[in-house]
């Protein structure tokens, strides 16, 4: 059942990043003098770990999972923990910092980055294993709390600022709730993951959900904030 809800949720997750990915392609042009171009790289490389991270499904489909069977690679965590929950939290906080107009905002977040790389480094010095397992709960709330504060410090800055009036016409400003609300959905069901097997249907079947639907929410909003706003916003 599991292998069946991933082979139903996962292509329908990819074809809306894809998605948001095309139309950031298409709309590239208006966004090029503008940072919001990075943000669009950002998409393609969503597209691609995407595509990597699928690697268990490939194999299994292929007959050829007893290539990674019993080895730290055998399950994808690993890749996640790296591409996905480390270098989204790492450009997300930077990408919402270059709309700080406070410098102590900005090395806040700096001081945070840094920490936080800090802290995969020593722990993976000191049990490299612990990036090949279900990804430990301090390196969630640190993912979580980095991201949060973030988008607070954003929105903040924008209530003190003289463009609030404008925010509805600026990226950032949907990127920030988005991200919000995304991560306080699906964090949660991260702290459970250990219930995330064969013993537990039900969890696996409302996490799954859970996350589809956070996962649309956030890739068609990014989509339709890329065609509804205006260059001129983020200059």
């Amino acid at each position: 059942m599991r292998e069946f809800l991933y082979e139903y949720y996962s292509p329908v997750t990819k074809c809306f990043i894809i998605f948001a990915f095309i139309v950031g392609i298409l709309v590239y042009k208006k966004y090029k003098k503008t940072q919001v171009k990075y943000f669009i790289w950002f998409l393609g490389w969503i597209v691609f770990l995407e595509i990597v991270g699928s690697y268990p499904l490939y194999l299994q489909n292929s007959g050829l999972s007893h290539l990674i069977k019993g080895t730290l690679i055998e399950q994808n965590y690993w890749w996640y923990t790296i591409s996905w929950a480390s270098t989204a939290t790492i450009f997300y906080s930077w990408f919402l910092s270059q709309k700080y107009e406070s410098n102590i905002f900005k090395t806040i977040i700096k001081l945070c980055i840094y920490g936080y790389v800090l802290v995969i480094l020593v722990s993976a010095i000191i049990d490299y294993k612990i990036i090949f397992g279900i990804r430990p709960t301090y390196i969630t709330v640190l993912n979580v709390t980095i991201i949060i504060l973030s988008t607070v410090f954003y929105l903040y800055n924008l209530i003190n600022s003289e463009k609030l009036l404008n925010s509805f016409k600026s990226l950032y400003f949907y990127v920030a709730i988005i991200l919000l609300v995304w991560w306080l959905i699906t964090t949660p069901l991260s702290f459970f993951e250990v219930y995330n097997s064969d013993s537990d249907w039900d969890f696996v079947t409302i996490k799954w959900t859970i996350t589809l639907i956070a996962n649309i929410f956030m890739y068609l909003g990014f989509a339709l904030a890329l065609l509804w706003c205006d260059p001129e916003q983020e200059i």
